[in-house]
């Protein structure tokens, strides 16, 4: 996408339409479109396509709802999970009680890091039982979801932020042991090894001056089109509606900035 298309389309702000489109797509090709939560709770045909919708509410937006609300038109599930910082109850609540799913996304690590300091991996190891403390921290944060709204977060979702980095590790090394599912009172983390393995797509969105919107080298479309069997498909609904502010912000950079394009293969985190 060369920078007068981009240009032309951050103007008309449409990328609620192309994720119309790509339901549409995904139906008129026989996939079961879904959440997670369906995906543990085997809330599908196993003889059919899976198109597996997540969503990562890293930022407020009113894409947030937009999303939701296409969803609801084709009569489609999905999985939102919401930050602390994003926490929108009545959104949540509604989501939940059309048949979706409402729940965490959780970066306990990050936040111990951020309270202590902590500036590296070493730094990290010198706390002994660090593990157990963003453990404990992971649990009251989806007992205050649930207690809160009365939703079950059964699935949820490990977010990355910059203190991660730091200390190498993710939040969802706190679920990588699976027997931590019954201490949490989950079902499923996103990033499951079990799950991902099986997993024959994996897309994600991105910003549009980035790969032309998405990353891994396909689009939701080719992957369609090219009868992938189980296609997990990541979204970020900030980069699906932009407000007016936003939208200068993005012209502006685009004036300075050619479109960027990255080759970057999958990895589980």
């Amino acid at each position: 996408m060369n920078r007068i298309n981009l240009f032309i389309k951050y103007l008309k702000n449409n990328r609620i339409k192309e994720y119309d489109k790509i339901i549409q797509d995904a139906l008129s090709n026989d996939y079961q479109v879904i959440s997670l939560r369906d995906y543990v709770e085997k809330n599908y045909d196993d003889s059919k396509k899976l198109f597996i919708l997540r969503h990562d509410v890293d930022h407020f937006s009113d894409g947030t709802r937009m999303i939701f609300e296409v969803e609801k038109k084709y009569g489609v599930r999905s999985s939102f999970y919401f930050r602390n910082s994003t926490f929108e109850p009545k959104l949540m609540k509604e989501i939940e009680a059309y048949g979706s799913e409402a729940s965490l996304h959780f970066e306990p690590i990050a936040d111990f890091v951020k309270a202590n300091g902590t500036r590296s991996k070493e730094e990290l190891l010198t706390y002994a039982d660090w593990q157990e403390r963003c453990l404990k921290i992971l649990k009251a944060n989806l007992e205050r979801y649930r207690e809160l709204l009365d939703i079950p977060c059964k699935t949820i979702a490990s977010h990355g932020e910059y203190e991660n980095t730091l200390v190498q590790t993710p939040n969802n090394y706190l679920t990588e042991d699976t027997k931590t599912y019954a201490f949490l009172d989950i079902k499923l983390e996103a990033y499951n090894k079990e799950m991902i393995d099986k997993v024959t797509c994996y897309i994600s969105d991105v910003p549009l001056e980035i790969n032309s919107g998405y990353k891994y080298g396909t689009t939701p479309y080719e992957a369609i089109k090219s009868n992938e069997e189980f296609i997990m498909f990541l979204t970020h609904p900030n980069h699906w509606h932009y407000t007016l502010f936003q939208k200068l912000k993005k012209l502006v950079k685009m004036v300075i900035r050619k479109p960027i394009y990255v080759k970057e293969s999958f990895k589980r985190v």
